[in-house]
């Protein structure tokens, strides 16, 4: 009986391993087209269960799980706040069990705010996809922080480490190349490619060999890697959707507010500004759903591609271009072809206004990348339901082109942001500047979203005079005026890194 026991249980190990062997060959025979699981298996951190903590814990682990969230996220940020909680202050970065950190990097030319801010679906993803805890840091126009702090996910360097730099902590921009070169001391996710401007390798073969190296390859010795992606919306619903079968493109859905309110709030100082801003244009509190609607209208005029066909001035003459140095207000063919520019964007919110809510007065908030023209605007169209902020004339900075002032200068490009946020409908013209206010909207602007000038960089909308009014309300422009080619497959054939979950 016992050699029969001992024959019957080398059977069944055998068997075990066999029917083992036979589902991880399947299972990987039908993942090639995956780079990884978005379905990440954390347990080798072992990371405490906020739910069994303090209150505080327990409060931030409800805010983190938003229902807007798709499942991989929301465990992402369960991970990453426990992860914080358990390697406080800069023990993140000393303890050698401590997870690794990637950080979103601007250094130096990061682009505007949606450029910085609206691909944070895709730093996520980088970070969920490496297992490490995504960190964020500004050189320029001053360290983000002076705008924008944590809200429930501690996304924060540890500024007191002495591992860290202390060039990475200028407070000006006047030392930002000092910045620049402290953040080059790291090492790059994408490094060997062309992160900045990407060709199609970038998207459908070289993300793919970077998470590799990182995961497996010898750039996951790194405590510390860094990156600057410019992401586009397109690629990422399709990676999510090609790769991973997630539906949720999380640019262009709920997800996005979700995801950058769970992250972010505004500094303490920018929240004055925004509080005396509010009062000031008498709008609702920031997610009053039962307040009356308004519109915001933006015009970016000082943009390279936001005045086709017309050459416009700046105000230092041919020293500078209009989007470093300012736009020139001297009587002319400039100042005529900003004013036409608004004007026709009113006419557009005007028009939308009849259409969809004129049962109400009409209220219209203006912002533009020059202060003479809100200032005329806010001067001629008061009667018209238009409001501005900045009646003042103080200049409105590009927190990327204009440089080397005091940070708080810079609040202007938060402030009317966030108000935008609040809108009903969304006009926009070149850059997408306003498509972050919209992706951040909550009261469901994304259904509002027109455009009332061309641009070039979109060339199913580029014509040669002004567009009418876009007659389609739920225009999402990544997704309508791009063509991507095809994701192929990802080969070689990626490890598992979810088999726990698999086997369950």
């Amino acid at each position: 009986p016992t050699s029969k026991r001992r024959h019957f249980t080398r059977v069944a190990r055998i068997a075990a391993g066999w029917i083992l062997t036979c589902h991880f060959g399947f299972i990987i025979s039908q993942t090639r087209q995956m780079s990884a699981s978005l379905f990440q298996d954390y347990s080798h951190y072992d990371a405490p269960y906020l739910e069994q903590s303090s209150t505080t814990a327990q409060r931030q682990s409800s805010q983190s799980r938003s229902s807007n969230l798709p499942k991989w996220l929301q465990d992402y940020f369960d991970w990453h706040v426990a992860m914080r909680k358990k390697y406080p202050g800069d023990t993140i970065l000393t303890d050698p069990n401590a997870p690794g950190v990637l950080i979103k990097a601007c250094a130096y030319k990061c682009g505007g705010l949606h450029d910085r801010l609206g691909g944070l679906g895709w730093d996520l993803y980088f970070a969920n996809q490496t297992q490490r805890i995504l960190m964020i840091h500004w050189c320029i126009p001053a360290p983000i922080e002076h705008y924008l702090v944590p809200n429930v996910v501690d996304w924060t360097l540890p500024w007191s480490s002495s591992l860290l730099d202390e060039r990475l902590f200028s407070n000006t921009t006047e030392q930002h190349i000092h910045c620049d070169r402290a953040v080059g001391d790291w090492k790059g996710l994408f490094d060997g490619y062309t992160e900045y401007m990407q060709e199609e390798d970038f998207w459908e073969k070289n993300i793919d060999l970077a998470l590799d190296r990182a995961i497996h390859g010898n750039y996951s010795k790194h405590k510390i890697l860094r990156f600057k992606v410019l992401g586009v919306d397109q690629r990422l619903e399709q990676r999510l959707l090609v790769r991973h079968n997630e539906t949720d493109a999380i640019a262009w859905s709920d997800s996005f507010p979700a995801m950058f309110w769970t992250l972010f709030k505004p500094s303490e100082g920018l929240q004055h500004e925004l509080d005396e801003t509010f009062r000031h244009l008498q709008i609702s509190s920031p997610f009053d759903y039962a307040a009356n609607p308004f519109y915001a209208i933006h015009t970016r005029i000082r943009h390279p591609r936001g005045h086709n066909g017309q050459d416009i001035a700046s105000k230092i003459g041919d020293k500078g271009g209009p989007d470093k140095y300012g736009l020139s207000w001297e009587e002319g063919p400039t100042k005529q072809f900003a004013i036409g520019a608004a004007q026709h964007a009113l006419e557009c919110a005007e028009k939308t206004h009849m259409e969809k809510h004129r049962l109400y007065t009409p209220s219209y908030f203006f912002y533009a990348d020059s202060e003479d023209l809100v200032t005329y605007m806010g001067n001629e169209y008061e009667a018209s339901g238009v409001h501005v902020r900045n009646m003042t004339g103080v200049e409105v900075l590009h927190i990327d082109r204009q440089q080397q002032y005091p940070p708080r200068s810079y609040y202007s490009a938060f402030i009317d942001l966030f108000v935008a946020a609040q809108a009903s409908c969304i006009f926009f013209g070149a850059g997408n500047y306003a498509l972050l206010a919209a992706k951040i909207n909550t009261r469901r602007a994304r259904e509002c979203l027109i455009r009332h000038y061309p641009d070039s960089s979109h060339p199913m909308v580029i014509r040669t005079e002004f567009m009418d009014c876009n007659e389609k309300r739920d225009l999402i422009p990544t997704r309508l005026e791009r063509e991507i080619s095809d994701l192929p497959e990802y080969n070689p054939i990626p490890v598992l890194t979810s088999r726990k979950k698999i086997l369950e």
